[in-house]
């Protein structure tokens, strides 16, 4: 922390915050930030939401996986018919002159006359029910598939880890939001105490007939801006604290613990990086692009499997050992001919693997150039808040002597206004330059995604 011979006055002491190192790529924050970190990633809706497909993916892998395993079906049908064509079996024809001769020759009547069959090619009250378990032995494209499905669950974590750093960053932000406009509101109220205070000695002024009854009517001006400032200061902290919650997934008007500025904040010397989630996606998408040529050519490669059938299959409701039957058997299914459908599929796969390539290493130089950029952007902002600091520290100076100048009429009451209008703004503008050092910072360390998660 930066320490100072004598103390500084309360209502701009909070502003101070430590020097910054030339590398500043981490800053420490309070308990209640990170309570507040940890609750936005449990509970944000998108969060939950990108969660969400990756469960999907988890069992879209399952469900890949269950293809190695035999599969079992039942299936029944139930044919009945009338009409159709038939095909006739002289059966009468042929045998009705032999039945005639044996009855003859034994002077009976044992052989009866048969008439002609006239049968139809529909079967009639007839059922096939059956349970079928296939089972691959060899298909190249399941195995390529599952592996898909893994890549994708990698893909899918990745995506769920920039969400998380971009969720983190935008939590943070906006606590600084809500810290600044706190102190805003701070300030602003310490500014209408002020002025309150020089309206009440001017009164005394006029009161003794030191002063004329203008001063008077400024110092109520004055006030009246002031205390207009304050309510939209107030109202502007509502919003930022209304949007914090949302980050939250809280209800807008929940009351939030934020931490004054002028609390003890540290930040740390490390150059350590992590690897961006984004470069991660793209490997990911990578290797997907890669199976999918390989899947390509399982394509064309053989399929073997093999199967058995135990089922019941006769007249309806008739069930017994004659209408009982298996069937086993081995299946070879090999496309020989597509018209080169497969090299096509290949070449797609590899002209999308190049494509991803080439975005992978373009990617590598925009998070290059973002780290640096962000780098860059938060020491001038170091810069433009020690530039701030050190202007309201003049302001200050410059107030308290026009101050004591004033009570002993050594000067005029515009040239207090305008010292007093010249620390206000020299005030806020130093909150604000806190706050984009603060939000720097955070964009600093999502560039370098060094933001360590609990889990």
């Amino acid at each position: 922390m930066i320490r100072f011979l004598k103390p500084m006055p309360r209502h701009w002491r909070y502003l101070l915050v430590p020097l910054l190192s030339f590398f500043i790529p981490a800053m420490g924050q309070d308990a209640r930030l990170q309570g507040y970190i940890e609750d936005g990633l449990r509970n944000n809706q998108g969060l939950k939401q990108q969660r969400f497909i990756l469960e999907r993916n988890l069992f879209a892998l399952k469900e890949a996986r269950t293809f190695f395993y035999p599969e079992v079906n039942f299936s029944t049908s139930y044919l009945d018919s009338r009409g159709g064509r038939k095909i006739s079996i002289p059966i009468g024809d042929l045998l009705n002159p032999v039945y005639a001769s044996l009855n003859e020759l034994t002077n009976s009547s044992a052989f009866p006359k048969v008439e002609n069959v006239s049968q139809t090619f529909n079967p009639r009250n007839y059922y096939d029910a059956k349970f079928r378990t296939s089972l691959p032995l060899y298909n190249a494209e399941i195995t390529y598939n599952t592996r898909i499905r893994k890549e994708q669950i990698h893909l899918q974590q990745a995506e769920v880890d920039v969400y998380r750093r971009e969720l983190v960053r935008e939590i943070k932000v906006a606590y600084y939001a809500c810290q600044q406009s706190d102190e805003a509101i701070r300030i602003l109220e310490s500014a209408v105490s002020l002025a309150r205070e020089n309206l009440r000695f001017n009164q005394a002024l006029v009161k003794n007939d030191k002063a004329i009854r203008t001063v008077i009517s400024r110092s109520e001006n004055e006030l009246i801006g002031l205390e207009a400032r304050l309510v939209n200061a107030r109202n502007e902290s509502v919003n930022a604290k209304a949007y914090f919650n949302f980050i939250l997934n809280k209800p807008l008007d929940s009351i939030l613990e934020i931490a004054p500025a002028n609390e003890s904040v540290s930040f740390i010397d490390s150059a350590a990086e992590g690897r961006r989630e984004e470069l991660l996606k793209l490997e990911s998408l990578s290797k997907i692009n890669a199976l999918s040529g390989q899947l390509a050519r399982a394509g064309a490669l053989p399929k073997l499997s093999t199967f058995i059938d135990l089922g019941s299959q006769g007249d309806f409701v008739d069930f017994n050992k004659d209408t009982r039957y298996y069937l086993f058997g081995v299946t070879l299914d090999w496309r020989v001919f597509a018209n080169n459908r497969t090299q096509y599929k290949v070449k797609q796969a590899e002209m999308e693997q190049k494509a991803t390539g080439e975005q992978i290493s373009q990617v590598e130089q925009q998070l290059q150039l973002q780290n640096k950029t962000a780098a860059n952007t938060l020491q001038s902002a170091v810069q433009t808040y020690q530039a701030t600091k050190s202007q309201t520290a003049l302001s200050h100076q410059y107030y308290t002597d026009q101050q004591k100048l004033y009570r002993e009429g050594q000067s005029l009451y515009i040239e207090l206004l305008d010292a007093q209008n010249r620390l206000i703004s020299d005030q806020l503008q130093q909150s604000i330059s806190y706050l984009n050092v603060q939000t720097r910072a955070a964009e600093l360390e999502r560039a370098r995604a060094s933001y360590l998660f609990s889990n």
